[in-house]
């Protein structure tokens, strides 16, 4: 659900005015970068992943972020009413090493805790199965995206902590490859045109997209209006990321891989086609 600006676009034809075709089919995140680079698709949705690639050297660009801060959340069994009631409890994560990883531990340490030390964590990387270890109680905390914390907190769940409260990094992001920014610009542009206006919509027509929300999610209108709640908590502003979110990104890169060196922003993103959408849709 994190992806409504591109989904809201589908449904209100944003694609189709700029004459695209739009298939989104679900890849893991090394096969999605596999099939873009190979050109068997132009663009994905693992900007996040894609960042750590361009910042190795793979020739891909981030081009477009939905989120201006991480849309995760961190949800417990009804009796722990705080961080730091979880000392010692098992923990939910998405991926050891990850940037939701870090904000968690950020979230952990600001209650004197580190998860790490204090906490079990366990990695359970799907969030469907994140869901249902919470549930059957084989967890007592994890990291839900929206709806299912919505859905957690009716089943009586805890939210603890939203994670954009304590650290801001751009998340929810689309990536391409050097090539097709290069060889395929028209397109791009007017791929990311119908992202940008999606994007506007959901943020700007909260009663529309909540529509959306019900018909593409398949939710009732109460969980469809409480999910849309948490993620106007992060929409982007325009599409584009801060600098301070993207070092951040780059920081952590940096962490994980000591050997990599500085890394300039221009290396792991391409807001120009975005930056000029814009101007020439304020005109």
């Amino acid at each position: 659900m994190g992806y409504l600006p591109l989904f809201t676009a589908v449904h209100r034809g944003f694609f189709k005015d700029e004459v695209i075709d739009i298939e989104i089919p679900m890849l893991l995140p090394q096969l999605a970068h596999n099939a873009l680079l190979s050109g068997e698709v132009d663009y994905h949705g693992v900007a996040d992943s894609a960042l750590r690639l361009a910042a190795k050297g793979t020739p891909m660009k981030s081009i477009f972020f939905g989120a201006a801060r991480p849309n995760y959340f961190l949800m417990a069994k009804p009796q722990f009413k705080s961080i730091a009631e979880l000392r010692g409890k098992y923990i939910g994560m998405v991926r050891f090493g990850d940037t939701v990883e870090l904000a968690t531990r950020i979230a952990f340490n600001r209650e004197g805790l580190d998860p790490q030390r204090d906490a079990i964590p366990i990695m359970i990387g799907f969030p469907a199965t994140r869901v249902a270890a919470l549930t059957a109680g084989a967890v007592d905390a994890t990291i839900a995206v929206p709806p299912d914390n919505v859905l957690l907190k009716q089943k009586g769940f805890r939210e603890l902590l939203f994670l954009g409260d304590a650290v801001e990094f751009p998340s929810n992001g689309f990536a391409t490859s050097e090539r097709q920014l290069a060889e395929k610009r028209d397109l791009t542009k007017r791929t990311l045109r119908a992202l940008y206006r999606g994007l506007i919509f959901a943020r700007e027509r909260p009663d529309d997209a909540i529509q959306i929300i019900e018909r593409e999610w398949k939710v009732d209108n109460a969980v469809a209006r409480e999910a849309y709640a948490s993620l106007a908590k992060s929409f982007s502003r325009d599409g584009t990321a801060s600098e301070s979110g993207l070092k951040f990104h780059t920081q952590h890169i940096q962490r994980m891989d000591k050997g990599i060196g500085d890394i300039p922003l221009s290396k792991i993103v391409d807001f120009r086609l975005l930056e000029e959408i814009r101007r020439e849709m304020v005109k």
